[in-house]
């Protein structure tokens, strides 16, 4: 039980720290983009995510909020992902463009931000949180890996972890749909459509327009 414990604190830490960073890239590229009221997001942001690392701080009777307050956040990250996906396309077809490299280069942070926002929706998602899925019980998946189907060539001990999510969420984002994770309930197939869809009009829109901007 020790040693669960210690993974999981160790896995929060893991998403914590990939929050922490990408609040940070938001506070920048609103900024870089002029959305309006653009300190809005971030703000709601970091006083959520301060509200969580207060939580989890604290001893016993928390899984409740710590659940609530993390769906909370990941909206907010998903929704300022949006805006700022919009303002870059506004800024790339409507108004006055950047050069093309800095265009290029706004594009490939915003794609992926999308990754590691949507890894810590998948993270949140799956069986009800991750304090649903260290504390076992009957659980209904979200996502089936690999390892639950095949348990004869999983590692001895193997745990889902907030690295899995990022996997899963790194080839949504390059393939536009699952690969070898399967998602199983109605709410895992919106979430990956809505990464798809964000990850598309990433690489396909803004990308495209910076190399048409590129050309004679």
């Amino acid at each position: 039980m020790t040693r669960m414990k210690r993974s999981s604190s160790s896995d929060e830490g893991f998403a914590a720290t990939v929050a922490i960073g990408i609040v940070a890239c938001q506070w920048w590229i609103m900024d870089e983009l002029r959305v309006p009221s653009r300190w809005a997001g971030p703000a709601l942001a970091t006083a959520l995510a301060g509200a969580l690392l207060f939580l989890w701080l604290l001893p016993g009777g928390r899984a409740g909020r710590l659940t609530a307050l993390r769906i909370v956040l990941v909206g907010v990250l998903v929704l300022s992902n949006v805006i700022n996906l919009v303002a870059l396309g506004a800024q790339a077809f409507f108004h006055a463009p950047p050069g093309a490299l800095e265009l290029l280069f706004t594009g490939v942070i915003l794609w992926v931000m999308n990754v590691l926002v949507f890894g810590l929706v998948y993270w949140v998602l799956d069986c009800g949180g991750p304090e649903a899925r260290m504390h076992g019980g009957r659980v209904v998946r979200d996502f089936v890996f690999p390892q639950h189907k095949d348990t004869d060539n999983s590692p001895n001990g193997w745990k889902l972890s907030f690295g899995d999510y990022l996997y899963l969420a790194f080839t949504g984002a390059v393939a536009f749909g699952p690969t070898d994770v399967q998602p199983y309930t109605l709410r895992a197939k919106a979430a990956m459509t809505v990464e798809g869809a964000l990850a598309l009009a990433t690489l396909g829109v803004i990308i495209a327009r910076a190399v048409s901007l590129a050309g004679p």
